[in-house]
């Protein structure tokens, strides 16, 4: 088993009348992009829970590099742009969500620190614009390069990033440069853009 893949079996997660997801599998190996199309709204959400270790399981299970505890799971994943649980509020500066998640990263989050980054990637001008401001692009690829960044995430779980609108080519060229690092990018995204991004990426196998 190799450190980094992702193997989920029949992953189903309850909800209140009937399950938010049921009977999804996904392998996702190290290095390398891998879709797992899933219709937009809560069933994605439930989805990166479930393969970040955040939510109990109602059947099937998750493992990385063949360990399926749950904080295992939890210390090696980082859940990206996770509508209403990871994703950053729209009205926040740019200079507060990129302080934000240099902290989650457990890297120096000085204004220094933000102006830095900032400029280092073009975005100086943009610091107190709303977060919602930026080119969806931009949003995507700026969440997944400080996602990737913790010292002990090994697997990258990026949720939804087609409901913002824009061309999916560009952050799945960002996605893309994580899994040739050595990461597990893991994209869990709508069937139509799945669809399109298909011929380069490969899919994981929802039910």
């Amino acid at each position: 088993m190799i450190e980094r893949d992702v193997v989920a079996i029949g992953v189903t997660v309850a909800g209140t009348h009937e399950p938010f997801v049921a009977g999804v599998d996904v392998h996702a190996p190290e290095g390398r992009v891998t879709l797992v199309p899933t219709d937009p709204g809560v069933g994605q959400v439930a989805l990166a829970l479930a393969i970040g270790g955040r939510v109990d399981l109602a059947a099937g299970s998750v493992a990385i590099a063949g360990s399926t505890e749950r904080r295992t799971l939890q210390v090696l994943t980082r859940l990206v742009d996770v509508a209403d649980v990871t994703a950053p509020e729209d009205a926040l500066p740019v200079k507060v969500v990129v302080a934000e998640e240099l902290a989650l990263a457990e890297r120096p989050s000085s204004r220094r620190d933000v102006a830095d980054f900032l400029a280092e990637r073009g975005l100086a001008d943009r610091a107190r614009d709303r977060w919602d401001s930026l080119p969806p692009g931009v949003r995507t690829r700026t969440l997944l390069e400080l996602g990737s960044w913790h010292p002990e995430v090994r697997v990258v779980v990026l949720t939804g990033p087609d409901r913002h609108g824009g061309d999916p080519h560009e952050w799945y060229v960002a996605a893309q440069r994580l899994a040739e690092r050595g990461l597990t990018v893991v994209v869990i995204c709508s069937p139509a853009t799945a669809r399109t991004l298909a011929p380069a990426t490969p899919t994981g196998d929802p039910a």
